[in-house]
């Protein structure tokens, strides 16, 4: 058992996310900021400042830029060195990560067929399951989550808002078209970037 790297489409895979409003900017607002337009973008920035870390409406699109610019997801040796994505599979059919989780992320909402990653399938005569799958299939009173939100008298429908919690595809918004993309089209043509 180890890590190979594997060439997948993230489009086709189903991810597991570690993720909370201060990780997410879609967890947060109810929409990835990637489908916004880059003025959109601008204004809620300075309306929210450099609030919520990786959940600021910049911090995807700022990573975005760079990896699609360093040509990240199409260069095989990136993820040789520490700036490598490592997941797991498990028998859900989820996989799961030990790095790169926004990475992923990004690559499934710019809906890129293609990328490197290193992966490692499990050899187990247990089943694995992801914590996204697990959670769903716990008895409401033995989830800690639900226990700390019973205890708070929160409603269990918007658990990601308020704590980091473990989600997959079916709790995000993938499109097939998203403003950065179509900027980074344009750009592509006509070389004139709007960010």
């Amino acid at each position: 058992m180890g890590y190979e790297v594997s060439r997948i489409n993230p489009t086709q895979c189903t991810f597991t996310y570690n993720l909370g409003n201060h990780d997410c900017y879609e967890l947060r607002k109810g929409k990835c900021s990637l489908y916004l337009s880059e003025e959109e973008a601008r204004e809620i920035s300075k309306e929210e400042g450099n609030a919520y870390g990786d959940g600021n409406v910049m911090s995807c699109r700022n990573l975005a830029k760079s990896l699609l610019e360093a040509n990240y997801y199409e260069n095989v040796t990136i993820q040789e060195g520490e700036d490598a994505i490592k997941m797991h599979t498990r028998d859900c059919g989820h996989y799961v990560f030990t790095e790169g989780q926004h990475r992923t992320c990004i690559a499934k909402h710019l809906n890129l067929q293609s990328m490197y990653a290193y992966v490692e399938v499990h050899e187990s005569e247990k089943e694995i399951i992801c914590r996204a799958c697990s959670n769903k299939i716990e008895p409401e009173n033995k989830s800690i989550i639900n226990l700390i939100f019973s205890k708070l008298n929160l409603k269990r429908k918007n658990s990601h808002n308020r704590f980091r919690d473990f989600i997959d595809d079916e709790r995000m918004n993938f499109n097939k078209t998203s403003s950065f993309i179509e900027e980074n089209v344009r750009f592509e043509k006509t070389g004139v970037r709007n960010f």
